[in-house]
């Protein structure tokens, strides 16, 4: 079980997400984990905010 790097509970299962961290040691970024109720908050907020992400054509 690992804690939800958002609301911190223990949950057995996380979604790694891939976030922009800014260090010498991830220059590149970081996966944090994140529970399921907390990536469709962060889902719908982005959407919010962003509005509807397009899917280029393949």
């Amino acid at each position: 079980m690992a804690d939800c790097e958002l609301c911190g509970l223990a949950k057995p299962t996380l979604v790694p997400v891939k976030v922009q961290v800014h260090t010498l040691a991830n220059p590149e970024g970081a996966y944090k984990g994140l529970c399921q109720d907390c990536l469709a908050s962060c889902e719908a907020a982005y959407q919010q905010h962003f509005g509807e992400k397009k899917e280029a054509k393949k």
